[in-house]
C-alpha cells in the first residue's frame, strides 16, 4: 500500500464523518450570535467556531449552555450526524424538541483539525482550546447570562474542552465563565493519546508536515501529560461522564482495531461516571434513530446533569440566610487552590484587608449605632413607595438616588434598607456610610475598597475573583480611585454572572471630598444595570447635575421632605416622650408632640436635642419654657449649646481640648487614645471618660458601643470649626467657631511628633500592633525605656502628617519639631512601627504631606534654610524606602535600622545620618557596610533594560503589563511592579507601535506590513491581519475593536470577534464640502495630496465626545476628523513654520480638551481640540516623543537628545490650557528618546532609546491625588509655589559603553580580591576593601564577552574561556596582590590561546594546575598546561545514550542541549517506577581525590583521572538514585533548558535543581565517600533542613566550615542552613585553583550559579542553643537563618533572575587570637552589577531564626500563604525564576541579632 493510500485510510478511524466528501466541503465561518435553522442549513456546512444551534422559546430563558465539541478530521457539523439528512443532524434535530432540554441553548464549536489538509499546520490542543474559550467569553448570549456550561467533546474534542477549562481556571479576567463550567462529557477521548495518533504522525510527517494538533494525541506525548496533571487538580469542581468504545473500527487497507483504547478513554477519577458504547470510534457520536441504546444512554446522562442544574437553580432560590455563607445564588462553590480547602473565609478575610489596604473597618458599629436610633416600626413607608420596589425587583432604574436636608433622616432611611436587603436570600447587600474628614470613611477610594470587601464576603465567586487578583500579583495602585476603579470593578467583579445579585448602600455621598469624580470620571456610569444602588446625599447642585448626566432611565432621583417623614418623626416622639413619663397624660403627650413637631422642621436631631433636654425638666412650665428657648434654628441651637459649654471657665480649656481633637481627627478616636490626646495637650487626665466626656462638651459629643468618641452630627462640626481665629469669650449675638481649624492642626500637629520623639517608639510595646503579636527583625540594643502612654501611638504614627498638611506653615515651633523628628533615630523607629503594623502607605502619605507643608513653608523662610534642604531630602528617602524596599521591610521591619541605610546612596538623608563612613561617626549600631553604592543621592531612573540585538522602536503601557518593541521583531512583556520581564514574542518585522487594549486583554504590534494581537498573558498569538500602508497610529475602541490609521490615508476597522475589517479612506470623502465646519475658502485645502506624517486618537467614556483623529502633515495645519464617520470635526493651526510634526497625543481627560503637538523646529503647541484654537505655545522644548498621565494631569516629553521634561496641564487666569514644567532630568544627554509612556497610576514614565529602556520615579511625581486635597487649606495651592525647591544632585548615570560583568566572580585566598571577565573580553582585577578596579589583566577579543575564568592562585595563573570558544592560559607577572603595580604589558603572559571546536558550557582545572577539563556541548576534552595539546577527547556518550534510550520509551521530543544542561522529560518509567528522566551534563573535580574528577550525566555518574581521562568505575557507572516522587510534574515548556548546580563541601555534594521556572527546586545531598569506583548506586543523604527550605532557594552561594550552606532565596535574602546529616570532617588543603562551586578543592565551579566553599565554620547561634532543624519542649523548629538581602537591580542578565555573586573569605587579624567566621564578620559577599562590583562586609554579623512554613503546597507548587508587601517590588525575576513568593516562618522569640565580638 502507498503513502497516500495508507493516509485516506486513516480517514475511517480519525474522521467521524467516513470518507463521505458531500461533508468535507463548503466549510464556511460563522460568526459567535449566529444561529442556524433547519432552513437555513446547508448541509455541507461545518462552520468554524461557536455556532449558535438551538435557543428555548420564549418565554423560557437559558439555564444552561450545551456545547459540542468534534474531534480529530471531524467537522462541526458532519461528527453529530449519521448521514448528510438533516434529520441525523440530532443536536440539531432531536435535542430542541426534547422536553427536558426546552431550557438549554444548543451550540457546536468547530475548529480546523482537518489532519487530512496537505500542508503542514502550527495549531495545536492549545490554540484549540484558547479559541473555544475566546468564544465562550465573546458570545453576547453567553456574556450576558448566568447560565452554566456543559461541554461535549468527541475523540481529540474532550482534550480541548479540558484545554479550555484549564486556560479559564488560570486567567483572572475569565473567573466568570470558569466558575460556570458544570458538567463535560467525553467519548472516545484518549486522555492518555492513542497508538494510532503516533502511527499517524509519522507518515504525515514524510507526506505533508508536521501538524502539531497529531502530536499531541500520541500516547505519552507531553501535552497530554501536561494537560492531564494540570486538569486533576480543576476537575473536582465538575460532573464528569466518560464513555469508551467497544467495537473496533473497520476501515479499508489498515486492521480492524480500536482507536482509542479504555484505560486511555478514562481517567480514573472519583467523580468520573464510566460507562461503555456498544459502537467503534466513529458511532459513538452519531446515531441512526432517538430508539438507538447508545443514544438513549447519551441522552439520559445529559438530561442528568441538567436537571443538577435546574435542581441547584431551585435550591439557590429557596436557601436561607444560614445558607448562604460560602454559596453563590445559582453557582456552586467552584473548587480553587486559593480558598477551597486551603483558607478558611476569615483567612481570605484577612487576606483581602490586606490587599485592599483597609486597615479597620467601622461600618458594622456605625450601622448598629443607626439601628440604635431607629424607632421599630418607622420607614416602613419608603419600603412600600413605588420607586423603591421597582427598583428593589430589577425592574426600573438600577441607581435610587435620595436627596434630602441635613439632619432628615436620611441615614437613618438608609440603615433601614440596608436592614431590609439583607433580609433578602437573593441578594447580597454591601453598604458605605460615609463620614466627612474621618480616614477610612471620607474618599471614594474607602467607599470602593469596603465595597469591595463587603461583596467577597458574601460572595465566593467574588472572593475568588479578588483572591486571584492577590495570588497573581495584580496590585493595583490604592491611591488612584480611576485605577482601582478599573481594576477591581471594571475589569474584574462586574464580569461574574453573580453581579446582578447585589446591591449597594451608600449613605452621606457628599461627605465625600471627591464624590464629584462619581460623574466626572465616569464610575457611575460604568455601573452595570443590573447592579442596584441606593445612593443619599444633600441636595447639591453638583450632585444633580451629575445624575442628569447619566441620561434617561440609569437613575431615579428622588427628594426627601418632611410629608415623608411626618408620621416617623410623631411615632419617635411619642415613643420617647412615654419613656421619659413627660407629660404624664397621653393627651398631654399627644399635644407636646404636636409642639416639637410644628417647630422641629423636619430635622430629627433637633428633636433628639430637644428630647435631651426634657431629660432634666420636671414640670410642665419648665417643658414649655425649654421648648420657647431652644431655636428652632439648627445654628442657633448649636450656640446654645456651646454657650453651655462656655458657662464653666474652669472646664473650658478641657472642653476645647476635647471638641478640637474629636473635631479634627482623621478618623474617631477611642476613648483611650481621647484621654492620652488630653493628657498631652492639657496635661489633665479624663476619669470614667464615658461619664466625663458628656459632662464638659454637653450634647455636641457622642461615644459609641465600642467606646469610640464622634460628634452628634456632620453640622454640629462645621459650626464648630472654621478657618477664622477662635477667641476665648464670644459675645451672645455674634458668636463665631470654637475651634480654629489651621490652629488646632498646628498644636495637634506639634504634639504628636512631639510624642513621637518621646520613648514610646522605642519600647518593644509600641513597635507591635497589638499587645502578644510578636515584633519582626533585627532587636536594637535595650534601653531604659521610661513609662509612657501608649495608647496614642497608633494615631499618631498615621496620622500626624495629616495635622502637618492642614497646619499653618508660618509656625516656627511646628517646623522645628519636624526637624527634631527627622534628625533623631525616631524616624526609622517610626518607618518600622509602620512596617510592623503593616502600614507603609502612611510613610508615603506622610512624605507627600510634608511637601506640600514644605511648599508653603518656604513663604516664611528662604530656600537656603537649612530646614528646605533636610526636609526636602527626607521627603525623596521616604517615598523611595518604602518603594525600593518595600519587600524587605514588610518581612523584617526593623531592617530599617542595620541593613537599609547602607544600601542607600550616600548623599541621601538616611546615608548621611545612619551610616558608618570614614569621615563621620558612628550614629547607628550597624556594622554592616556596603562598598561599591554609586555616590550621590537617589537616581530618578530606577533601572535600565539592555538589549543586545537590535534597537528599540516603540513602548506600550497597559493596566498590568507594558511592552517594548525592537527592530528585530521581538517583543518583551514586563511586570510593571519588579520591571521583570514575563515573556517574550516574536513579529515577523520591526515593530512600529505597540498598543494594549481596555483590559489588556489583547497586545497589537504593527509592523509595515502586518498587525498581530497577542494575549499578553500567555504570549500566544490569537489574530494576524495583513497591511496595505504602513500604520501611523492604532486604537482599541472596545476590547474586541481595533481601529488603525495609515499613511495611504485610510482607517481600517477590524472586529476581532468576526475578523471582519473595514476600510475608508479620508482623502476622497464626498460628505467634507457639506460638513459645515469649513467655509469655502478652506474646501481646496481641507485634504493635502501628502501623506500623513502623524496621526493620533481620542478615545474617552464620555458619550458626549466622538471619537478624534488628529493628522499631521508637513507645511499644513492639523486636521481633527471624526474617525469613525470621517466628518472633518476643524483644523488647528498654530501659525508657525512647519517643517514635520514629531509627535501628537490627545490629552485623555474630557475636562481637559487638549490636542499637544510636537513640530521639528522644536516648538510645543496645545490646542483646544473643541473650539480648534491654540492654547500654549512653548519654543526649544523638541520633544520628540511624549505621553499623557492617565488621569490626564501630567504630559511627559522625550527629546532627541535625551532630555526627559514633564509638565502639568493647567489653566491661567484667562482660562487657557497652560503647561506648567515640574521637573527635568539632569542626566547626560545621549540618545533620541524614542518612545515614553506612563504608568498607570502616573507615579513612573519608561522611556527607550537606542538598545535599552529607562524606568524613571521621579520622587515630585509622588504627590497627594483629589480625593486627599482639603480645599480649606488656603495657602497650599499651587501658585504659592513659585520659588522651586533647590535642586539636588543625580547620582551617577553608567555610559552605555561600560562594559558589564559576563563571567563568575573568583576570589582571591584571602578575600581581598576579585577576578572577573566582561562583555568587551578583559580580565580585570577588583579590590574588595573598596569594590573598585584595580586594574585589568589581559584581554581576549574585543566583541567577545569572557563566560568562564579560573584562579589558580599558588600558580599565578588564570584560564578563561570567551563565548566564541577561545580558551587563554595566562601566567601572572607576579602575585595577584602585586600584579597591580607592573606595567600593562608585564602583568600577564598567554601561555595557552586555543579555540575550543564548539561553544565552551564550562573549565574545570584539576588541583596540580597541569589539566584542564573543557566541557562542550557534544564533546569533552582533556588538555595538557602548559602546552595546550589535547589528550583526550570524548563524546557525550551517555547523553546520547540515555537521549535514545528514553525516545524508545515513547518520548516525542529530543533533548535540546545548551552550555548549562541539557534537558529531556518523559512520562515513561527510567530505572525506577514513576521516575522522570532528567538527562544533564556536568563536570566537577572529585571532592575527596585530587587526581579524580567526576561526569555526570542525567542520573549517571562516572569517575575519571585527570592524568588520562580512564575510566576509574565500572562500564554501568554509578547511579544516582533521586526519590522519584519529586519528579511527578512537566517542565516549563517556554524554559528551554533545565537548571541544575553542584556544590561542594568537605565531604559532600549539594545538588539543585529546577525543571523550570514555576516549579519549586530541589536540593539533594550526596555524600563524597559514596562517590568511588567500587560503587554503583547512590541514595540522597537525609537531610530535612534541605528538603524543609528547597522551595525557598533561589541560588547557593557556597559552603562555610564542615556543615554550613549559604544560599539566596528567591526573595533574595541571603540566608544560611545546617546540614544536620554531615559528619564533621577536616578542612581540606588549599589547592592551585580557590574553590568556585561550592568546592574546597581543584577549580571546581557551580554550574549556573557561583558559589564558594570557605574552610571556617559558622558558630552556633547565641540566641539558642537549638540546633538548626531540631525541636526541643522548650524551643521551636529552626531551618536556617536570614541575614541580609540582595537588590533586584544587581540580577544579571541572562542568567533567569540569578545573581553573580561570591563569598569572599576575610582572615581574622592574627592578634585577634580567633577563627574568622561568617558569624564573625569573617565572610564578604561580592555581587557583580553591570560592570561594578558591590560588596556586603559585615552582613552575617545580623541573623534571624526563620523555618519553612508548614501550608502545604498547592498544586501549583506555589505555598497559598501571602505575605503583604512580597509582591514584585523586590524580587524582581526571582517570583518568575522561582515560581512565587515563599514567606518564611520567623521562629518566635527569634530575632535578628548583632553578634558579639568575640
Amino acid at each position: 500500500m502507498n503513502l497516500s493510500r495508507k493516509t485516506s485510510s486513516f480517514a475511517g478511524l480519525f474522521s467521524p464523518g467516513g470518507t463521505d466528501k458531500s461533508l468535507r466541503t463548503g466549510i464556511v465561518r460563522s460568526d459567535t450570535d449566529s444561529s442556524l435553522s433547519p432552513s437555513a442549513l446547508n448541509l455541507s456546512d461545518n462552520p468554524l467556531g461557536l455556532t449558535t444551534l438551538s435557543e428555548p422559546v420564549s418565554p423560557r430563558t437559558p439555564t444552561t449552555e450545551l456545547v459540542f465539541i468534534h474531534g480529530l478530521g471531524g467537522g462541526s457539523r458532519k461528527t453529530w450526524s449519521f448521514s448528510p439528512d438533516i434529520s441525523h443532524y440530532w443536536p440539531l434535530a432531536w435535542l430542541p424538541i426534547d422536553d427536558d432540554f426546552a431550557d438549554v441553548r444548543i451550540h457546536t464549536f468547530g475548529y480546523k483539525a482537518d489532519w487530512g489538509e496537505r500542508r503542514e499546520s502550527i495549531l495545536s490542543i492549545h490554540d484549540f482550546g484558547q479559541s473555544l474559550l475566546g468564544e465562550l467569553r465573546n458570545h453576547p448570549g453567553i456574556r450576558r447570562a448566568a447560565t452554566r456550561i456543559i461541554l461535549v467533546g468527541h475523540s481529540m474534542g474532550g482534550c480541548v474542552a479540558k484545554m479550555a477549562y484549564i486556560l479559564a481556571r488560570q486567567d483572572p479576567a475569565a473567573a466568570d465563565v470558569a466558575s460556570r463550567f458544570h458538567s463535560m462529557f467525553f467519548l472516545g477521548t484518549p486522555h492518555r493519546g492513542s497508538e494510532m495518533a503516533s502511527i499517524l504522525e509519522n507518515m504525515l510527517t514524510v507526506a505533508w508536515g508536521k501538524k502539531p494538533f497529531v502530536a499531541d494525541l500520541v500516547p505519552n506525548s507531553r501535552a497530554c501529560a501536561s494537560i492531564n496533571d494540570t486538569f486533576r487538580h480543576y476537575a473536582p469542581s465538575l460532573r464528569l461522564w466518560s464513555f469508551f468504545e467497544t467495537l473496533p473500527v473497520r476501515a479499508a487497507g489498515i486492521a480492524n482495531r480500536i482507536v482509542v483504547e479504555k484505560h486511555s478513554a478514562i481517567m480514573g477519577y472519583s467523580n468520573e461516571e464510566i460507562a461503555p458504547m456498544d459502537a467503534d470510534h466513529r458511532h459513538v457520536c452519531k446515531f441512526d434513530t432517538t430508539k438507538d441504546p447508545n443514544y438513549k444512554k447519551l441522552r439520559d446522562a445529559l438530561a442528568t446533569a441538567i436537571d443538577d442544574i435546574k435542581s441547584l437553580v431551585s435550591t439557590a432560590c429557596s436557601r436561607s440566610d444560614n445558607d448562604r455563607a460560602g454559596e453563590q445564588d445559582i453557582h456552586p462553590r467552584p473548587a480553587h487552590p486559593l480558598v477551597s480547602d486551603t483558607m478558611s473565609p476569615a483567612e481570605a478575610n484577612l487576606r483581602l484587608r490586606s490587599f485592599l489596604g483597609i486597615r479597620d473597618s467601622y461600618e458594622d458599629d456605625d450601622l448598629a449605632t443607626l439601628h440604635i436610633l431607629k424607632q421599630p416600626g418607622s420607614c416602613q413607608w419608603f419600603l412600600e413607595k413605588d420607586f423603591f420596589s421597582f427598583w428593589k425587583a430589577g425592574e426600573g432604574p438600577g441607581v435610587l438616588w435620595l436627596v434630602g436636608r441635613p439632619a432628615s433622616g436620611k441615614s437613618v432611611l438608609a440603615s433601614h434598607v440596608i436592614e431590609q436587603l439583607r433580609q433578602d436570600p437573593q441578594t447580597y447587600c454591601s453598604y458605605f456610610l460615609c463620614k466627612h474628614g474621618e480616614a477610612g470613611k471620607s474618599t471614594l477610594r474607602d467607599c470602593f475598597k469596603s465595597l469591595a470587601l463587603q461583596m467577597s464576603s458574601q460572595d465566593l465567586l467574588v472572593r475568588e475573583a479578588l483572591l486571584r487578583l492577590e495570588h497573581e500579583g495584580l496590585l493595583c495602585d490604592m491611591s488612584d480611585d480611576a485605577s482601582m476603579w478599573r481594576r477591581l470593578f471594571t475589569n474584574c467583579l462586574f464580569k461574574l454572572p453573580s453581579i446582578s445579585h447585589h446591591c449597594w448602600v451608600v449613605d452621606g455621598l457628599d461627605e465625600c471630598a471627591n464624590h464629584n469624580q462619581l460623574f466626572t470620571k465616569k464610575f457611575l456610569a460604568a455601573v452595570p444595570d443590573h447592579l442596584r444602588l441606593f445612593a443619599t446625599s444633600r441636595p447639591l447642585q453638583e450632585i444633580e447635575r451629575g445624575v442628569a448626566s447619566l441620561g434617561p432611565g440609569r437613575c431615579s432621583f428622588q427628594v426627601l421632605s418632611d410629608k415623608d417623614t411626618l408620621e416617623d418623626m410623631k411615632l419617635f416622639l411619642s415613643t420617647r416622650l412615654e419613656e421619659l413619663g413627660r407629660p404624664e397624660s397621653p393627651a398631654d403627650r399627644e399635644k407636646m408632640c404636636e409642639k416639637i413637631l410644628e417647630k422641629s422642621s423636619g430635622s430629627f436631631l433637633w428633636a433628639r436635642l430637644v428630647l435631651q433636654e426634657f431629660e432634666n425638666t420636671w414640670t410642665d412650665e419648665a417643658m414649655d419654657t425649654a421648648l420657647q428657648e431652644i431655636p428652632a434654628d439648627l445654628h442657633k441651637l448649636y450656640s446654645r449649646m456651646l454657650q453651655s459649654v462656655e458657662t464653666d471657665a474652669q472646664k473650658l480649656p478641657l472642653a476645647k481640648s476635647i471638641l478640637t481633637w474629636i473635631a479634627l481627627a482623621s478618623r474617631p478616636l477611642s476613648t483611650s487614645e481621647l484621654r492620652s490626646a488630653v493628657k498631652l495637650d492639657v496635661n489633665q487626665t479624663l476619669q470614667n471618660v464615658a461619664k466625663s466626656i458628656p459632662d464638659v462638651c454637653g450634647q455636641f459629643i457622642f461615644i459609641d458601643k465600642d467606646d469610640k468618641v464622634h460628634m452628634i452630627h456632620e453640622t454640629a462640626r462645621e459650626f464648630l470649626v472654621a478657618d477664622d481665629e477662635p477667641r476665648d469669650r464670644l459675645d451672645e449675638l455674634e458668636r463665631g467657631p470654637f475651634v480654629a481649624k489651621k490652629e488646632g492642626h498646628t498644636r495637634i500637629g506639634s504634639l504628636l511628633l512631639r510624642y513621637l520623639c518621646s520613648e514610646g517608639l522605642k519600647s518593644p510595646q509600641g513597635q507591635t500592633q497589638q499587645s502578644g503579636s510578636r515584633p519582626r527583625g533585627f532587636a536594637r540594643p535595650a534601653a531604659a525605656v521610661s513609662s509612657v502612654d501608649l495608647n496614642l501611638l497608633g494615631y499618631a504614627s498615621s496620622f500626624f502628617s495629616d495635622h502637618l498638611y492642614r497646619s499653618t506653615s508660618e509656625n516656627d515651633a511646628l517646623a522645628e519639631d519636624l526637624v527634631n523628628f527627622l534628625q533623631a533615630n525616631t524616624v526609622l523607629l517610626w518607618i518600622e512601627r509602620l512596617s510592623n503594623t503593616d502600614e507603609l502607605a502612611d510613610v508615603t502619605r506622610a512624605a507627600t504631606n510634608m511637601r506640600e507643608y514644605l511648599v508653603r513653608r518656604m513663604k516664611y523662610i528662604p530656600p537656603t534654610h537649612p530646614t528646605v534642604r533636610l526636609v526636602d531630602q527626607w521627603v525623596t528617602d521616604l517615598i523611595r524606602v518604602t518603594a525600593k524596599f518595600r519587600a524587605q521591610l514588610s518581612a523584617c521591619p526593623s531592617s530599617i535600622h542595620c541593613l537599609i541605610p547602607p544600601m542607600c546612596p550616600s548623599e541621601s538623608a538616611i546615608s548621611r545620618a545612619f551610616v558608618k563612613d570614614a569621615k563621620r561617626p558612628l550614629t547607628a549600631s550597624s556594622t554592616l557596610t556596603v562598598k561599591g553604592v554609586p555616590p550621590g543621592t537617589w537616581d530618578d531612573c530606577l533601572l535600565r533594560l539592555d538589549f543586545q540585538k537590535g534597537l528599540t522602536t516603540t513602548i506600550s503601557h497597559g493596566e498590568y503589563f507594558f511592552a517594548i518593541g525592537m527592530t528585530t521583531g521581538l517583543i518583551s512583556i514586563y511586570d510593571p511592579g519588579s520591571i521583570q520581564c514575563l515573556r517574550q514574542m516574536s513579529h515577523p518585522e520591526r515593530v512600529r507601535i505597540l498598543q494594549f487594549s481596555p483590559d489588556d486583554t489583547y497586545l497589537a504590534s504593527c509592523g509595515a506590513k502586518y498587525l498581530s494581537l497577542w494575549d499578553p498573558r500567555s504570549g500566544f498569538m490569537t489574530h494576524s491581519f495583513p497591511l496595505k500602508s504602513t500604520p501611523l497610529a492604532m486604537s482599541f475602541l472596545e476590547k474586541d475593536e481595533l481601529l488603525c490609521a495609515s499613511q495611504s490615508s485610510e482607517t481600517t476597522h477590524w472586529n476581532l470577534t468576526t475578523e471582519e475589517q473595514n476600510t475608508l479612506s479620508w482623502r476622497v470623502n464626498d460628505d467634507i464640502a457639506e460638513s459645515g465646519y469649513l467655509d469655502s475658502s478652506h474646501f481646496h485645502d481641507v485634504v493635502p495630496a501628502q501623506s500623513p506624517g502623524r496621526v493620533a486618537f481620542l478615545t474617552t467614556n464620555n458619550d458626549d465626545i466622538p471619537m478624534l483623529m488628529a493628522v499631521g502633515y508637513r507645511s499644513h495645519p492639523i486636521r481633527v476628523w471624526n474617525a469613525l464617520d470621517l466628518r472633518i470635526m476643524g483644523i488647528c493651526d498654530a501659525g508657525i513654520e512647519n517643517n514635520g510634526v514629531d509627535a501628537m497625543i490627545f490629552n485623555p481627560n474630557p475636562e481637559i480638551p487638549a490636542l499637544v503637538v510636537s513640530y521639528q523646529e522644536g516648538n510645543l503647541c496645545v490646542f483646544d481640540y473643541v473650539e480648534m484654537d491654540l492654547q500654549t505655545l512653548r519654543h526649544h522644548v523638541y520633544a520628540h516623543s511624549f505621553a499623557c498621565s492617565s488621569d490626564g494631569r501630567s504630559l511627559v516629553t522625550g527629546s532627541n537628545q535625551g532630555l526627559i521634561e514633564v509638565f502639568d496641564f493647567e489653566r491661567d487666569n484667562g482660562g487657557l490650557i497652560t503647561l506648567v514644567p515640574i521637573y527635568r532630568s539632569n542626566h547626560p544627554l545621549d540618545q533620541t528618546i524614542r518612545g515614553i509612556t506612563f504608568s498607570t497610576d502616573g507615579r513612573r514614565f519608561m522611556d527607550i532609546r537606542g538598545r535599552q529602556g529607562r524606568v524613571w520615579a521621579p520622587a515630585l511625581l509622588v504627590r497627594k491625588s483629589d480625593g486627599d486635597s482639603e480645599g480649606s487649606v488656603v495657602d497650599s495651592a499651587r501658585g504659592d509655589a513659585s520659588s522651586p525647591l533647590p535642586p539636588t544632585p543625580a547620582g551617577v548615570v553608567h555610559s552605555l559603553g561600560d562594559p558589564a560583568i559576563t563571567s563568575p566572580l573568583q576570589a582571591t585566598v584571602d578575600g581581598r580580591y576579585i577576578i572577573a571577565g566582561n562583555s568587551s573580553g578583559k580580565v580585570a582585577l577588583f579590590s574588595t576593601a573598596d569594590a573598585s578596579l584595580v586594574a585589568d589583566l589581559y584581554q581576549h577579543a574585543c566583541g567577545t564577552s569572557v563566560v568562564d575564568i579560573i584562579l589558580g592562585e599558588a600558580r599565578d595563573m588564570i584560564v578563561s574561556a570567551d563565548d566564541s570558544g577561545r580558551i587563554l592560559v595566562v601566567q601572572l607577572g607576579a602575585s595577584v596582590s602585586k600584579v597591580s603595580g607592573l606595567p600593562a604589558s608585564q602583568r600577564a603572559r598567554i601561555v595557552v590561546d586555543q579555540r575550543f571546536r564548539t561553544a565552551v558550557a564550562r573549565i574545570v582545572v584539576n588541583a596540580d594546575g597541569n589539566r584542564l577539563l573543557v566541557c562542550g556541548r557534544h564533546v569533552d576534552e582533556l588538555w595538557e598546561i602548559p602546552s595546550g595539546k589535547v589528550l583526550v577527547e570524548k563524546p557525550h556518550l551517555d547523553l546520547q545514550a540515555t537521549v535514545a534510550e528514553i525516545a524508545a520509551q515513547g518520548a516525542s521530543q529530543t533533548p535540546s542541549v545548551s552550555s548549562t544542561s541539557v534537558s529531556t522529560f518523559s512520562s515513561g518509567r527510567h530505572n525506577s517506577a514513576a521516575s522522570l528522566a532528567v538527562v544533564s551534563h556536568s563536570a566537577f573535580p572529585h571532592p575527596t581525590t585530587d587526581s579524580w574528577f567526576i561526569l555526570l550525566t542525567g542520573d549517571l555518574a562516572r569517575i575519571y583521572a585527570w592524568s588520562d581521562f580512564a575510566e576509574q568505575t565500572s562500564h554501568e557507572g554509578i547511579r544516582l538514585q533521586r526519590p522519584p516522587d519529586q519528579w511527578t510534574s512537566e517542565p516549563d515548556t517556554n524554559w528551554q533548558t533545565t537548571s541544575f548546580s553542584y556544590h561542594l563541601g568537605p565531604g559532600f555534594i549539594v545538588e539543585l535543581i529546577r525543571l523550570s521556572p514555576s516549579a519549586p527546586p530541589q536540593l539533594y545531598l550526596w555524600q563524597a565517600r559514596d562517590l568511588n569506583p567500587a560503587s554503583s548506586t547512590l541514595q540522597p543523604a537525609p537531610e530535612p533542613n534541605l528538603d524543609a527550605i528547597s522551595p525557598s532557594v533561589l541560588q547557593v552561594l557556597g559552603t562555610s566550615g564542615p556543615s554550613t550552606l549559604v544560599f539566596l532565596d528567591v526573595n533574595l535574602w541571603v540566608c544560611s542552613t545546617e546540614l544536620r546529616s554531615v559528619a564533621v570532617a577536616p578542612a581540606p588543603t588549599s589547592s592551585v585553583v580557590p574553590s568556585r562551586g561550592g568546592g574546597g578543592r581543584g577549580g571546581f565551579r557551580s554550574l549556573g550559579s557561583t558559589s564558594t566553599s570557605l574552610t571556617r565554620p559558622l558558630p552556633p547561634s547565641r540566641s539558642t542553643t537549638l540546633s538548626l532543624g531540631q525541636t526541643t519542649p522548650a524551643a521551636p523548629t529552626v531551618h536556617a537563618r536570614r541575614h541580609f538581602f540582595a537588590l533586584s537591580e544587581w540580577q544579571a542578565e541572562g542568567t533567569k533572575g540569578r545573581l553573580r555573586c561570591t563569598l569572599a573569605p576575610v582572615p581574622a587579624p592574627p592578634s585577634s587570637g580567633r577563627i574568622a567566621t561568617l558569624g564573625g564578620g569573617g565572610c564578604d559577599v561580592v555581587f557583580a552589577t553591570g560592570h561594578n562590583l558591590v560588596v556586603i562586609k559585615g552582613g552575617f554579623d545580623f541573623y534571624e531564626n526563620i523555618r519553612a512554613p508548614p501550608t502545604p503546597l498547592c498544586g501549583d507548587g506555589h505555598s497559598p500563604r501571602s505575605q503583604k508587601g512580597t509582591g514584585n517590588e523586590a524580587l524582581g525575576s526571582a517570583s518568575s525564576s522561582a515560581g512565587g513568593q515563599f514567606v518564611w516562618d520567623v521562629v518566635s522569640g527569634s530575632m535578628h541579632r548583632r553578634l558579639l565580638n568575640r
